[in-house]
């Protein structure tokens, strides 16, 4: 399946669930219709996740550094737990994100295994990864 476009991704998630004119089990089709549409947006989204992580892990393996930086991991799991508006509690979140950062890590230490790749600057990886890249980053 191709990747929607962000305006695809967009419009999924604005798309609004009118309240239903009668309670009864067609009442639950449009709001099963948008968590299949925010969950298409959120497996895109942690799959583009994937990629720079990949990208991270390439660069840490060129470097001789550790795939699992504990103060990196923290960092994270920081920012998304201040970023959290709710009704998720925060410790839901972090125990998501604990589970998302492990399976990233698994991915990072599977790729280490193959032939380094040379990196090449300006790639559609960094644009697709615009975010911090020092060298303490676990790519989580």
């Amino acid at each position: 399946m191709p990747a929607p476009s962000l305006e695809a991704l967009t419009a999924l998630l604005a798309a609004r669930v009118e309240p239903p004119e009668e309670v009864d089990l067609g009442a639950l089709r449009p709001w099963r219709d948008r968590i299949d549409a925010i969950d298409t947006v959120v497996i895109y989204l942690l799959n583009q996740r994937a990629v720079c992580a990949a990208e991270i892990g390439d660069l840490k393996r060129q470097m001789g550094l550790p795939v699992y930086v504990p103060t990196r991991e923290e960092e994270v799991l920081d920012n998304v737990m201040a970023a959290n508006p709710g009704p998720l509690p925060d410790e839901a979140v972090r125990r998501l994100y604990e589970r998302v950062i492990d399976e990233t890590r698994s991915l990072e230490r599977r790729l280490s295994e193959r032939p380094a790749a040379p990196v090449s600057g300006g790639s559609n990886q960094d644009e697709r990864c615009a975010s911090d890249r020092s060298p303490d980053n676990s790519g989580t």
